[in-house]
């Protein structure tokens, strides 16, 4: 009986080692199908052709040309448009020493000094405590308008410089005015 026992055990373990072989075999030849991908060449796809123009016409006789490409004009490049320019009788305006609470307001006049419109979109404050108001009209060539700003210096104490950017049709786009203040709290 140990002898048949034996056996049985040499059969299993060979039956085993077998099914690893074939499996390693397998196994060997996917890993060679990955690394070679000559094995796995897939076709081009090939646009069919035809002729531009109908058949029989000469293409000297009738050109091809595209119906609608007239239709789409192309826009002027941005950098080539021409802009205005702006020139501010002052870039900062100092309040000098105010007390704090006060509500102060001054202008900035501005001349517009090209020979195009100018045209001011937009002024955006560095702080809330600052409000500009820009003119809403366009400025013809050679003349002047003023940008008005108020200062709330509630809740502000010592040196304050808050700035306003001016976005216009100009280059650069934006310009930068500014106020200054030295505010005194209220206490002294």
């Amino acid at each position: 009986m140990g002898n048949r026992v034996s056996a049985v055990v040499i059969i299993v373990l060979l039956a085993v080692a077998g099914y690893f072989a074939v499996q390693n075999v397998q196994l060997k030849k996917k890993l060679a199908e990955q690394e070679n991908p000559l094995n796995h060449i897939i076709a081009p796809a090939i646009p069919e052709t035809r002729p531009a123009n109908p058949e029989g016409a000469s293409p000297f006789e009738k050109p091809n040309v595209d119906p609608v490409a007239d239709q789409f004009k192309s826009q002027p490049d941005v950098d080539t448009m021409p802009v205005a320019e702006i020139k501010f009788d002052k870039m900062v305006y100092d309040f000098g020493r105010i007390t704090e609470g006060d509500v102060v307001k001054t202008q900035f006049k501005f001349t517009n000094t090209s020979k195009v419109v100018l045209l001011i979109s937009h002024a955006q404050p560095s702080c809330g405590c600052t409000v500009p108001t820009t003119p809403k009209d366009p400025v013809k060539p050679g003349e002047s308008n003023v940008i008005d700003v108020v200062f709330n210096s509630i809740g502000k104490r010592g040196e304050t410089i808050k700035t306003i950017a001016i976005t216009a049709n100009t280059k650069p786009r934006e310009t930068t005015i500014a106020i200054k203040a030295t505010v005194i709290p209220k206490d002294r």
